[in-house]
């Protein structure tokens, strides 16, 4: 958990410059671009071992063409991923990007660590001008809102990955929101730390699961990376319950919609509403107490 003031500082940084949704401030990044996810097992704890390996093993890697060339031989060896989509390399060259190791990124960065400010990225599949050009369709799709408040609230490199990159799952979470809540959702229950919480429990959906099984399951798909040919069924047409629904299905590769899943979502998003009515309420009686 990043420290409040911490927090609050980065929240005052983002204000001045442009957010960067790759890595939006100390507390997490994403690396969904470089695959990271797009893999048989993309749980927490087997995505931490193999970006730790990467890490302490890249420290004692020289900088040059050759070591690097054996490094990225060595992991895709020792890996053996099958990309679930294969159009979408996984990178052998992302790790851990700084000491605490809450953000993941591309270690062969100039400001990577051991880089010294030299830029190692020609040396990766896609070469250097593809990583230094490429945005993702969240940067374009997602409002300045939605992303405030997105990385406002997550500060978790594994979950935030699976949040960020699924712009129809956060579009389509705040469509249902508001069609509950009756107004416009706006970023003022940051405020609100039980609001924060639940609005938190429903984010993580996309790590820790909603659906039955989805707690073992070993998938943990970012939409990032999907074709038309893997993900027929998330079409944007229907509801934003039918869309949530789907993005969840897939996330954990489940073939059919599941008993009772809608029933689940409406309670997590109808708690979060009753949450921020009731602060919205108590907001409204103190500013009234004060105006007396």
């Amino acid at each position: 958990m990043v420290p409040p003031k911490e927090r609050a500082a980065d929240r005052k940084t983002a204000m001045r410059i442009p957010m960067n949704l790759c890595r939006p401030d100390t507390s997490k990044s994403c690396a969904a671009c470089c695959g990271l996810y797009n893999v048989g097992d993309g749980t927490r704890l087997t995505l931490r071992d193999k970006l730790t390996y990467r890490t302490d093993r890249f420290r004692d890697v020289i900088r040059s063409p050759d070591a690097l060339a054996g490094f990225e031989s060595e992991v895709r060896a020792r890996e053996r991923t099958v990309p679930y989509d294969e159009v979408i390399h996984v990178c052998e060259f992302a790790g851990f990007v700084d000491a605490e190791r809450r953000s993941v990124g591309c270690m062969l960065h100039p400001c990577a660590p051991g880089n010294e400010g030299r830029d190692w990225r020609g040396m990766c599949h896609y070469g250097g001008m593809a990583c230094k050009s490429f945005h993702c369709p969240a940067w374009e799709e997602l409002s300045d809102l939605h992303k405030r408040i997105v990385t406002d609230i997550v500060d978790d490199w594994h979950l935030y990955g699976l949040v960020i990159t699924d712009v129809d799952f956060i579009l389509s979470l705040f469509e249902l929101v508001e069609e509950h809540l009756g107004l416009t959702l706006d970023d003022t229950f940051l405020r609100c730390d039980s609001a924060r919480s639940d609005f938190l429990r429903i984010l993580k959906w996309k790590d820790s699961g909603i659906l039955p099984g989805d707690s073992s399951a070993t998938l943990r798909l970012s939409r990032y990376y999907i074709n038309a040919s893997t993900s027929g069924k998330l079409a944007r047409g229907g509801g934003p319950m039918d869309r949530i629904l789907a993005c969840l299905e897939f996330t954990y590769g489940h073939s059919e919609r599941i008993p009772g899943a809608e029933r689940l979502v409406s309670g997590g998003i109808g708690r979060f509403v009753s949450t921020y009515r009731q602060w919205i309420e108590g907001v409204e009686e103190r500013g009234k107490d004060r105006r007396r």
